[in-house]
């Protein structure tokens, strides 16, 4: 059976007009480039298209991408100048708005490499899809999905950096529009170095803190999100949202609200929406009240999704 005809009424996709477009961002990512597409491309066919964008790149990453342009023409690259302005949020706005296919794969990153589930994955959003009968974005382990034109109209990103994939599940939840999805990950991130990995987890948690105060997160009730999930956190990390929470939440008090800002649910109200909402591929068609029957493309895709 042809991938595009899971979805209802669809027809066959003529060479050269994709259905599907892997959204990417890169900035200095030459040391993982070629390993990171490669798993990729390699297991796309011409249904697909994977919109690279460059944002300014000052090491080889644009001759890697350009090398891999000979063997694989579904990759497109668009090269930006660096702009201070422009945070990660414009960035993958911009992926999407290139983007031809009917539907976006999205924080696919370029320091990953990607088991061969991808087409899979597609299968099971498009049950969902037909399942729930409504425009979603179904979150999965560093693989997210939706149509192009929903997302757009819906989002897009706002301009905010590190945290611009989380603000936007928020505001998707509160229009119960982002559906989360609980499988094993088949996404491995490529070694770095230790330091670099705790440095990017403090200031990934910091940027999260601070976009919720500034989006309307009170004090009070942070307080008690963090002792209602104090055991889900290791104790280096309770000790630094601890020390930081303070110092973000004064420096908040005078911020200007997120561009765009509105229709936000609170953290603590986000998180019990996202405990509510995750389920394995099973568990969400049965709450649609629907079979969660699928033929997988690979077999043991079943075992990573069901």
């Amino acid at each position: 059976m042809e991938l595009e005809k899971i979805a209802e009424g669809a027809q066959s996709v003529p060479k050269g007009n994709p259905k599907y477009s892997v959204c990417m961002i890169n900035y200095n990512m030459e040391d993982t480039l070629e390993q990171s597409l490669e798993s990729l491309l390699s297991q796309l066919d011409d249904n697909f298209e994977v919109v690279l964008i460059d944002d300014g790149s000052s090491d080889g990453s644009v001759s890697v991408i350009k090398k891999l342009q000979s063997k694989y023409t579904a990759l497109k690259l668009y090269e930006y100048p660096r702009d201070p302005k422009r945070n990660m949020g414009a960035t993958r706005n911009i992926s999407i708005e290139k983007a031809s296919g009917e539907y976006v794969l999205l924080h696919l990153d370029c320091d990953d490499v990607f088991g061969p589930y991808i087409k899979d994955f597609i299968l099971i959003f498009h049950k969902i899809e037909e399942a729930v009968k409504k425009n979603i974005l179904l979150s999965g382990m560093h693989i997210n999905m939706g149509r192009r034109d929903f997302l757009l109209s819906k989002g897009p990103y706002r301009n905010i950096f590190y945290t611009e994939d989380r603000d936007m599940w928020n505001r998707l939840a509160a229009e119960d529009a982002y559906q989360p999805i609980k499988h094993v990950d088949f996404v491995q991130r490529l070694p770095r170095k230790t330091s670099r990995k705790y440095w990017r987890a403090f200031t990934y948690t910091w940027k999260i803190m601070c976009n919720d105060f500034t989006g309307g997160t009170s004090l009070k009730q942070y307080l008690r999100y963090e002792y209602q999930k104090r055991h889900k956190f290791s104790m280096r990390l309770r000790l630094y949202r601890a020390l930081i929470m303070i110092p973000c939440y004064l420096m908040t008090r005078f911020s200007s609200p997120l561009p765009g800002q509105g229709g936000n649910l609170s953290h603590e109200e986000f998180s019990e929406y996202r405990e509510k909402k995750l389920g394995t591929y099973t568990q969400i068609m049965r709450r649609a009240g629907q079979e969660a029957s699928l033929q997988f493309l690979r077999s043991e895709a079943r075992d990573i999704f069901a």
